[in-house]
């Protein structure tokens, strides 16, 4: 493969939105995409292109007297918006639409969604009025009225997996974004886990990039040689050292990063390692994201199934004869309960379980709720992560497992075939791409962090900042290290005195 020229370190190419329409004067014909999508070329853009899209994208078209914002499949780019007047703010940067707007904090949505989820859970934001557009909708705004539509949504089916058909749409989806790429440079994030090595080998970088850490216990790296060893792509990878003092400097400027905190002590060694690659001149990164919450990898989903086989098992207990009904129930009932128990951060597990309930289908069967949450709810957090680390560092991220035909294929196979063990759809089709070392391994654990090997000299005047707020109830003294909960908190009051006490000063 021909070696990608590297260039100087700039701007990122994620292309920033920055609009303020007049609704009763809009300009019709008027539009703007961002993301790396079949969208790009076109000069206009109106509804039957997005149904006919593919790609990571968000933007809007402008048509007589209304304005129509929409954003891709999976939420892998974003788009907020505010009305103010006769006027519309619409941008993919929500800290430039906060200010402009001059929102206020969203105490309420803080309280609720963000320290009982630690992700965004809907459409409401940080910023009070700012409003997201949602993975697969259309925002129609005219005038004061504002209607939403989704135009995709998962649909389930029962047919058996096949998986040369699997490796054939992940072969073809990284075919289409490298078409997309061209001959700009790009190089790849590799982990040493099945999703980012199968990005990575199927990409084919000259060069990928590596976090590491000296702390024992937290080296992937003989996962990773395994997989540069496998073929001539990737040629190398680039060892990038994560240290407390490369974190925590990292974390003093979290609110750059994330104009909206999200929880996952992860998104430091991110921002490290896409630094590093646009240092050495690198502008798009392929990335494994979509693999967890796809092929259902993550250890939640492995409890639920467990659960959920166990008393589908019941009806076979002669001791349960004439009781399916109560094991229906259970079926329909106790698991989007147990599920909103089991995604609850914060100490409210009734209102996560409330939120869990208005997405479960109690007609569809346990493994398809399941999925249906990882793709709403935990997709799109991961994704906007991704977008702004790469907003921030000037790489942009690439996710060919979370293409839409991926997708929609995973959905038609029937629950049985999908998750009899972590990943196994993805494992089956990547036979004879992957390492076997790497193809079956089960201990892999996203981007962990050493935290409590360092001390945190910041949690204490953070947290104490933030409980003279008054806004929430926060006790300094029961977080000693920065683990999950104490990285919501921290996070939070960063945000708070980047948006709304060092921007009042300046």
């Amino acid at each position: 493969m021909k070696q990608r020229q590297n260039i100087s370190a700039g701007v990122s190419p994620i292309r920033d939105i920055r609009a303020e329409i007049k609704l009763k004067a809009v300009p019709t014909g008027q539009t703007e995409v961002t993301g790396l999508s079949s969208l790009n070329a076109q000069k206009t853009i109106g509804r039957e292109d997005i149904l006919n899209s593919r790609g990571e994208f968000a933007g809007y078209f402008c048509e007589p007297g209304r304005v129509v914002l929409f954003r891709d499949r999976l939420g892998a780019r974003s788009l907020f918006y505010i009305l103010r007047g006769d006027m519309v703010l619409i941008s993919s940067d929500l800290g430039w639409i906060a200010g402009k707007a001059k929102a206020q904090a969203n105490w309420n949505y803080i309280r609720s969604d963000y320290l009982q989820f630690q992700i965004p859970f809907s459409d409401e934001t940080f910023f009070e009025g700012v409003k997201r557009v949602m993975p697969g909708e259309f925002v129609c705004i005219e005038g004061t009225e504002v209607r939403r539509k989704v135009y995709w949504k998962p649909r389930f089916g029962n047919v058996p997996f096949e998986p040369e058909v699997l490796a054939g749409l992940i072969r073809e989806a990284v075919a289409f974004r490298l078409g997309l790429i061209g001959d700009r440079p790009f190089t790849s994030y590799l982990s040493g886990g099945i999703d980012s090595s199968t990005a990575s080998l199927l990409a084919k970088p000259s060069v990928c990039f590596s976090g590491f850490y000296e702390e024992e216990g937290y080296s992937e790296t003989d996962y990773i040689e395994t997989v540069v060893q496998k073929g001539a792509f990737p040629g190398r990878y680039v060892p990038v050292h994560i240290t407390k003092e490369s974190f925590q400097r990292e974390l003093a400027r979290l609110p750059e990063i994330l104009p909206e905190p999200c929880a996952g002590l992860g998104v430091i060694p991110q921002v490290l390692v896409a630094q590093e690659a646009a240092r050495q001149g690198f502008r798009f990164a392929f990335t494994g994201e979509g693999g967890d919450e796809i092929f259902l990898g993550y250890n939640w989903n492995t409890v639920i199934f467990s659960l959920a086989q166990a008393v589908k098992g019941l009806l076979r207990d002669r001791y349960m004869i004439r009781y399916e009904p109560m094991v229906e129930k259970i079926l329909r009932d106790a698991f989007p309960t147990f599920t909103g128990g089991l995604l609850a951060r914060g100490d409210d597990i009734l209102y996560a379980t409330k939120k869990i309930l208005a997405l479960w289908e109690p007609e569809e069967p346990v493994e398809n709720n399941i999925l249906k949450i990882n793709l709403q709810v935990g997709l799109p957090a991961i994704l906007m992560v991704d977008e702004q680390v790469g907003r921030s560092a000037g790489v942009e991220p690439v996710s060919p497992l979370m293409d839409h035909k991926i997708v929609e294929y995973v959905c038609s196979i029937r629950p049985q075939d999908r998750a009899p063990i972590p990943k196994f759809m993805l494992r089956e089709a990547m036979k004879g791409v992957l390492p076997e070392k790497v193809r079956m391994r089960y201990d892999k654990m996203g981007f962990p962090v050493p935290y409590q090997q360092w001390e945190w000299d910041t949690i204490q005047p953070n947290l104490r900042s933030l409980a003279n707020r008054k806004k929430i109830e926060v006790d300094p003294a029961k977080h000693t290290t920065m683990d999950r909960q104490t990285w919501a908190l921290v996070s939070l009051e960063l945000w708070y005195q980047h948006y709304f006490e060092r921007k009042g000063k300046e």
